[in-house]
This record gives C-alpha cells, structure tokens and sequence, in this order.
C-alpha cells in the first residue's frame, strides 16, 4: 500500500463481497480468450477461402488451356474427310484417268472443302467489278483507270477474302478504280 493514502480510499470496499478486481479480470480474461478463439476462427476461415479460390482459378486456367488446346477439334475432324477425298484422288492411276475426269474431281474437293468452311461458319469475301471499295473488307491492290466504274469501285477480284463471324480473317485484294 501507497503510505500517503487514507483510509478513506477502502471505505467503499466491502470486505463481504468478492473482490471486484479479480473478478473484472477474470471477465475481461474469459472475454480475450474468447475473441482470440473467434478470431483464430475467422483466419481459419479466410484461409480456407483463399485456398479454395486458389485452386478454383487454377481449375479455370487448366479448363481454359484444354479448351485453347482442343477448340480446333471440331474443324479437324470436318476436314478429315476432304483429306481423304484428296488421298483417294492422288493414288489413281494417272494412265487411266482423263484430264475431265481429274478437274471434275477436283471441283468436288473444292466444294466439300468449302462446304466444311461454311459450316463453320466462315464466309467468302468475293465482291465483284461495281461494288463500292470497303476497306473493311477489301485490300485495294491496285487502281486501274475506268470509264465504266465511278472513282473508288472495285474494278476485279485479285483474291477471294474470309471471314469467320463477321470477322475478317483476310481481306478480299481487288483492282479499285481511278479517275483518268
């Protein structure tokens, strides 16, 4: 005990009831044990959330590169049969087949194999003499003087262009008019 103090400070004490310290000490303790008990919880759980996150985005990247990987699939097995038409086309016998026979054959390749582009979903840019010049579309090689077409109008298709869902994959490359 402080010797300057006076009695008058334990007069509000009494000496029947438990002592008021310990027992504020022993709440606020309990009180602390029991927020680090709920906020080790609340770490467990957040690392928990972090851990499934992580291995939630590293599931999504693996799906992404299989999907990146295995998108051509679908293409390739449409243009098998094509090849295999080619293949057959390659092992006649060139003695016993005309040159008819080898542009018609030809000409059904051709087909099939845009048959197979069409399915998925690519689009021929072909425009014709008279058509305005789209630099979206087209890819003007050259400029011809024309009396027949106004300034600025495709005059011949150089190369047939694509596209793949209105995307340009390749321009169209055309001869575009000029003034004379």
């Amino acid at each position: 005990m402080n010797p300057t103090s006076s009695s008058e400070d334990f007069d509000d004490l009494d000496p029947t009831e438990p002592d008021q310290a310990a027992a504020t000490a022993g709440s606020d303790t309990n009180d602390v044990l029991r927020l680090q008990a709920e906020r080790n919880d609340l770490f467990n759980k957040l690392a928990r959330a972090q851990a499934e996150f992580q291995n939630a985005r590293r599931r999504l990247e693996s799906d992404k590169e299989q999907a990146v990987q295995f998108a051509n699939t679908s293409l390739i097995r449409s243009l098998l049969p094509v090849i295999d038409n080619f293949e057959r086309a390659l092992a006649v016998d060139p003695a016993k087949v005309d040159l008819n026979s080898v542009l018609k054959g030809m000409q059904i390749v051709h087909d099939q194999w845009l048959a197979v582009l069409s399915q998925q979903k690519v689009q021929t840019i072909a425009p014709s003499a008279g058509e305005a010049f789209d630099p979206n579309s087209m890819q003007a090689i050259l400029q011809q003087p024309s009396d027949q077409y106004p300034e600025n109008h495709v005059t011949q298709l150089l190369q047939k262009g694509y596209s793949l869902d209105d995307r340009v994959l390749r321009p169209a490359q055309v001869a575009v008019s000029k003034p004379k």
